[in-house]
């Protein structure tokens, strides 16, 4: 029975998200410009009009964070105490590392700076060391701490509702205090959280979008860097359909076999990718800037995550860290339902560990070694990657560094093999969580969703992700991705707000815990 139950799909939540979705790979493929031109409005609104509470939200969720690493939630065990874990910290966290860095870090990490040193904001002179600064800060910003705040915001809130509040599986519950107080049923069959539920899985699918087109715009230029094919229409769609088949053979084995395997391999290549260049690369300057950048961003953090442009009329911050938080966004209330499945067992500090402390260090490291290289190279004159960034595109500029490095064939195929990993890696996480959204019966007991509906989902991202490439570029990419933000910023604040009020009496909403001193007290009475 349990069976059949968990393979039900809900109907209001699957259907509409679907044909949402669908409808727009058919209005895309029969109206490429008027598709691109309604995109583009409704990207510029929503950043002109609400682009403050993106900032104002990613910094509510590091507060929020640091509330329930220090306050009573902290010490609360997901699925109360008796709960077993599923995974070793170990799996835990190169699962979350990979399914939140995915390929956009390894895409981003080398070219972003460049945009920075060559179109810094207001006031700084482009190509100077100054911008190349501030270049180096913002990766740490945009790649470590924002991020990562964002992210694991809506897992702590969903977590603990799923697990020890006992709510069903639906983004809803990291807002139950808020539905709770309001009375509004949020059962799986309730229309409520179905609503929601397929609102957000619209604009996660959005989101998805953006990472699937990085890593195959990235992986078409390894790919012709390799064999010398180039990166065009067709080599974008052999990348998509050797990956999208590797997802279905790894979605098929679960997350204890496929994603855990997948993910080990990947975090194994980032190492040894890691220790070559800082090796082989300018490693003295690659310590003093990291540690400098790290110092910079930490002293002005506040500053930099609330800024948005507005006094001195420049799009700059609109046009990065105001995009970002809606990009980061629009994966993160979906995204928290799968990362907080895997915390079960574990403290509330230790998802806090795993899927903040651990994954900021980690990408601090990887900007150090990779941004400051790049960096190093536009600085130093070795090579001028701001002309080959505007003449060539951002992918070029990668590989024209990994030229210059000994051993460059090696760093590429091993780049090639981290985003094939990322991918991959990506897509199945991303897709469970979204069928497991889809079907009713998913509880702490029976965590896999179907496995015709990964599939499906996976597919049609993959179609969607090479319509998109085929008539939008990166920057039409960038601005699908960031729409997907919008009601995902809501759903965020209403978590944080949900996280503070547990913080404030965790024994009230712990029903599991309460469940077990009745139980420890029915059994002193026997």
């Amino acid at each position: 029975m349990e069976k059949k139950k968990s393979s039900k799909i809900r109907k209001i939540a699957f259907w509409p998200a679907f044909i949402l979705l669908f409808g727009a790979l058919i209005y895309s493929m029969i109206d490429r410009e008027g598709f691109y031109a309604m995109a583009d409005s409704a990207n510029s609104w929503v950043l002109n009009n609400l682009g403050w509470t993106y900032s104002l939200t990613s910094f509510l969720c590091l507060v929020a964070i640091a509330v329930a690493y220090f306050s009573p939630l902290g010490d609360v065990v997901l699925g109360g105490k008796n709960a077993k874990p599923i995974l070793s910290k170990m799996n835990w966290a190169t699962i979350t590392l990979c399914t939140a860095m995915a390929a956009g870090a390894l895409f981003w990490g080398i070219a972003e700076p460049i945009y920075h040193m060559a179109a810094p904001p207001v006031g700084m002179e482009p190509n100077s060391w100054e911008s190349a600064k501030f270049a180096m800060e913002t990766m740490v910003l945009h790649w470590s701490i924002h991020p990562y705040a964002l992210y694991t915001l809506p897992v702590i809130a969903f977590a603990f509702a799923f697990f020890n509040m006992k709510k069903p599986f639906s983004v809803t519950s990291q807002l139950s205090v808020i539905t709770d107080k309001l009375h509004i049923k949020t059962g799986e069959k309730n229309l409520f959280p179905q609503i929601l539920d397929t609102v957000l899985l619209f604009a996660m699918g959005l989101g998805i979008l953006g990472v699937i087109c990085t890593g195959t715009l990235n992986m078409g230029g390894a790919l012709k860097e390799i064999t010398g094919i180039q990166s065009k229409a067709t080599a974008w769609l052999i990348i998509l359909v050797v990956v999208t088949t590797c997802f279905i053979i790894s979605s098929i084995s679960g997350i204890h076999k496929g994603i855990k395997l997948l993910s080990n391999m990947n975090v194994v290549v980032y190492i040894m990718l890691l220790i070559i260049v800082f090796i082989v690369g300018p490693t003295a300057f690659m310590l003093d800037g990291t540690i400098e950048a790290v110092g910079g961003t930490l002293s002005g953090l506040s500053e930099k995550l609330l800024t948005t442009g507005a006094y001195a009329s420049d799009p700059w911050a609109k046009s990065w860290t105001v995009f970002y938080a809606g990009s980061w966004g629009s994966w993160a209330p979906i995204s928290a339902c799968f990362l907080a499945r895997l915390g079960v067992g574990y403290k509330v500090k230790d998802l806090i560990k795993i899927n903040f402390g651990i994954p900021i260090v980690f990408n601090i490291v990887w900007s150090g070694v990779f941004s400051n290289l790049a960096i190093n190279y536009q600085l130093t004159g070795k090579l001028d990657l701001i002309h080959i960034l505007n003449t060539e595109g951002a992918e070029a500029t990668i590989y024209a560094i990994f030229r210059e490095i000994p051993g460059s064939k090696i760093i590429i195929i091993l780049f090639f093999v981290a985003l094939i990993l990322s991918m991959i890696t990506a897509m199945d996480s991303t897709t469970n969580s979204i069928a497991a959204l889809s079907t009713s019966g998913i509880s702490p007991e029976k965590q896999e969703a179907p496995v015709f509906l990964k599939v499906m989902w996976g597919i049609l991202f993959a179609v969607l992700s090479y319509i998109m490439l085929t008539i939008a570029g990166i920057d039409g990419i960038k601005l699908v991705s960031n729409l997907g933000g919008l009601p995902n910023i809501f759903i965020i604040l209403g978590g944080i707000i949900c996280v503070f009020v547990i913080a404030g009496n965790v024994k009230k909403y712990d029903i599991v815990d309460q469940e077990n001193e009745y139980d420890n007290e029915k059994e002193a009475e026997g």
